[in-house]
């Protein structure tokens, strides 16, 4: 058979070679993966194995108690040369550049950054009649940059929420809820629904509740019958409120008193403003009582103490707390924190003229508190 004729069979017969040739490599590839199975068996039960393993990890995260963090300053106060220096520069980013550092660090990690708003906000800042010589209003647009710091609740019972008049507060219970801030508090001297703010933050209710008596007593059995209705239905009870005499950096007995009394009715912690400098602290029945963190954002250049403040740094983690002391200074309402000696100093005085035993004497000398 000479090569013409293998190359007619070949040609006549290559439909039924191809057919033949496919039918090969498919046979091959069963054998193939029959064997495979035999030699390496699909691993079932491990694989069904990780499978629980993960989703029983997935649930000890779900169930993991997460510490609450809350951050609280002082007074804020964002009129006046604040408004001046901020337009001039490159505003609130200008004030707090320096105590945020690095992406904002100091701020970040906290569920709750909060603060006493000193004034009304309203739109653009207006100032409403009659006008007082002390007269505050922050523009909306101003007050909306704290959220780029973390800062999401405000409490305004204080002194100055009224330089606007009753418009001013609601415009103020108004935008702060438009720009997604919480808030507490009532007008000063006042003990109403709008003192207290209950919320729930990693599974766990705290009760936010915020007075002032400046200019006036409270009604002093309503507050604490107000603390101990809230007491009930929270894990935690932080009690702000506005008091005190300016300059002074002793608290006076009076609010001592209450403090005291607030404590037994079911506060867990009080935060105190108004005099414009830091006060001595108190533990009282293992509850802290901070009677004023001083100025945070504030245009009183005068002395160094009005330019000083007391950032508070509170981990509560099952029914126990950890307090950080974080002092820091301004110049010119531009804000940073202390370091090394003049914290060192800072901390010293502070742990002097607060009446705590030896062992909160050594721990606010470190900076840091356990209870």
């Amino acid at each position: 058979m000479n090569i013409q004729n293998i190359l007619y069979l070949f040609k006549k017969n290559l439909s039924l070679l191809l057919t033949l040739f496919l039918a090969a490599c498919t046979a091959a590839l069963f054998l193939s993966f029959i064997v495979f199975n035999i030699v390496y068996p699909a691993p079932t039960e491990q694989t069904t194995l990780k499978f629980h393993q993960l989703t029983n990890s997935a649930n000890t995260k779900e169930n993991e108690i997460v510490p609450l963090k809350l951050l609280f300053f002082g007074d804020i106060m964002l009129d006046r040369h604040v408004k001046e220096i901020m337009d001039k520069n490159k505003g609130l980013d200008y004030l707090l550049e320096q105590i945020a550092g690095v992406e904002k660090r100091f701020f970040q990690g906290n569920d709750i950054v909060m603060a006493n708003l000193e004034g009304a906000v309203t739109a653009n800042g207006e100032h409403y009649a009659p006008q007082n010589s002390i007269d505050f209003a922050f523009d909306k647009n101003d007050v909306a940059r704290l959220a780029n710091y973390n800062f999401n609740f405000f409490t305004i019972s204080n002194n100055h929420i009224l330089d606007q008049g009753l418009q001013g507060f609601s415009e103020t219970q108004a935008n702060l809820a438009e720009l997604g801030f919480s808030y507490v508090g009532c007008a000063d001297r006042k003990v109403d629904d709008c003192s207290f703010n209950i919320k729930e933050i990693n599974d766990v209710k705290v009760g936010f509740l915020a007075y002032s008596m400046v200019y006036g007593i409270l009604d002093e059995e309503k507050l604490l019958t107000q603390i101990k209705e809230v007491e009930k239905q929270v894990d935690l009870v932080i009690v702000n409120i506005h008091w005190g005499v300016e300059y002074e950096h002793i608290a006076r007995s009076n609010q001592k008193n209450l403090a005291h009394k607030m404590i037994d009715a079911g506060a867990d912690a009080i935060i105190g403003h108004h005099p414009h400098v830091v006060q001595n602290l108190e533990i009282y029945n293992n509850k802290p009582i901070f009677y004023s963190l001083g100025n945070f954002i504030f245009d009183q250049y005068f002395s160094n103490e009005t330019q000083e403040g007391l950032a508070v740094g509170l981990t509560y983690e099952s029914s126990k707390m950890q307090i950080n002391l974080l002092p820091f200074y301004s110049e010119y309402s531009k804000v940073k924190l202390m370091t090394d000696k003049r914290k060192e100093e800072f901390l010293q005085w502070l742990r002097d003229i607060s009446d705590v035993s030896d062992d909160f004497k050594k721990q606010i000398g470190n900076g840091k508190i356990n209870l």
